[in-house]
């Protein structure tokens, strides 16, 4: 990974972790390729806030060769951030040592993967807030090739054994589906590893029918005996998976930073969704992660990865009330509609449809944001 900036975090973390050394990515709104977006002129231009001000700074966690966050990290590489006036800075950290810092006030802002313990963490009582998306669906269900037709019946799932990773996404959008299947999910016996490796690893040595592992991984571990069954995105169309998450207090702080982060994000949106474009996207992407063009290509364009910046409110509740169906908490006396913040996206929505009132592609995620947000 190419940097420019270096920033070192020691963050005294009550999680499993060591204090952590994070890094930044090439100076915020700088491009790897000099591309520029000539359609919209910045509203920050004339703000009088210092470009590097701390209530201008959004520190967003990430983690070394990690793409799930594209559509930021395209934000950050096409200069969107730099010209919407807000600094960017890449941290890096992950999960629960990223979200104990966010709830604490150290120096991470933004959490972009991950539901999960989002949701862990909220209904354990901390001031995390959703507020923008970054992925929907992207989980798949595994099998030895030889029982694939087995298991693309639901109704097959009945006292099989199930190898996952703690809090894996798609087997709470798939407990849903099995009971529509007339199957209980408490019938299942669940096979928790310490790794996605050893999730493929147990299916592939006949220790697990099934497993439930993210689409990409998955896919890179086709070649140890496993083949897969469902994409779940397939059963659960847009099945929210990874949010952006920050803490209410941050987003009070730097409410106005918020917005234009996600101006920038939608541009870099919009910039991700057109065709013509994807070429230059794997040679950024590559570039910034270190990853070979062919993994990027793979990852982001063949399977199937879908990326959202919608806050989507009403999945994120239902994915709720899925875990605490589940017994997934132990406290469930939360409203997890307190936790969720759709008006930084629609703010910044709005401010991009009045440069751009006749943009297709504002239009549509318009849209699409009354249908997954609004009553």
């Amino acid at each position: 990974m190419k940097y420019k900036k270096i920033i070192t975090l020691f963050l005294a973390l009550a999680v499993t972790g060591s204090a952590l050394t994070g890094c930044g990515s090439k100076s915020a709104g700088q491009s790897a390729s000099g591309t520029q977006n000539t359609s919209a002129t910045s509203d920050a231009a004339a703000d009088d806030i210092a470009f590097d001000a701390e209530e201008n700074t959004i520190r967003f966690a990430t983690q070394p060769g990690q793409i799930r966050t594209a559509i930021n990290i395209l934000a950050d590489q096409l200069g969107y951030y730099k010209e919407e006036g807000v600094n960017v800075e890449f941290v890096n950290a992950a999960g629960t040592e990223a979200l104990t810092a966010i709830t604490t006030g150290k120096d991470v802002d933004v959490l972009g993967t991950g539901i999960v313990p989002d949701l862990t963490f909220i209904a354990n009582g901390s001031d995390l807030v959703v507020f923008e998306g970054t992925a929907a669906e992207g989980g798949a269900i595994i099998s030895n090739p030889e029982n694939v037709d087995t298991y693309k019946d639901l109704s097959n799932y009945a006292d099989i054994t199930a190898a996952m990773v703690r809090g894996e996404s798609s087997w709470t959008v798939i407990r849903t589906q099995l009971k529509n299947a007339g199957v209980d999910p408490g019938s299942v016996t669940l096979m928790e590893v310490d790794s996605e490796a050893n999730v493929a690893q147990a299916v592939a040595k006949g220790e697990a029918d099934v497993g439930f592992l993210p689409v990409e991984k998955a896919n890179s571990f086709l070649d140890v005996g496993i083949a897969i069954v469902y994409e779940v995105g397939e059963l659960e169309p847009q099945y929210v998976c990874c949010r952006q998450v920050t803490s209410s207090a941050k987003l009070a702080e730097k409410r106005d930073a918020f917005v234009k982060f996600t101006i920038a994000n939608l541009r870099a949106w919009e910039y991700y969704e057109d065709e013509s474009n994807r070429d230059e996207i794997i040679k950024l992407l590559a570039d910034f992660s270190g990853q070979t063009e062919e993994y990027v290509e793979n990852y982001l364009f063949v399977n199937r990865t879908v990326l959202t910046l919608d806050p989507n409110k009403k999945g994120v509740e239902t994915y709720y009330e899925s875990l605490k169906d589940s017994g997934y908490f132990d406290n469930t006396d939360v409203d997890v509609s307190d936790h969720i913040d759709t008006s930084v996206y629609s703010d910044a929505l709005n401010t991009l449809l009045k440069r751009e009132p006749d943009n297709a592609f504002y239009q549509n995620k318009l849209e699409l944001f009354q249908q997954y947000n609004e009553a």
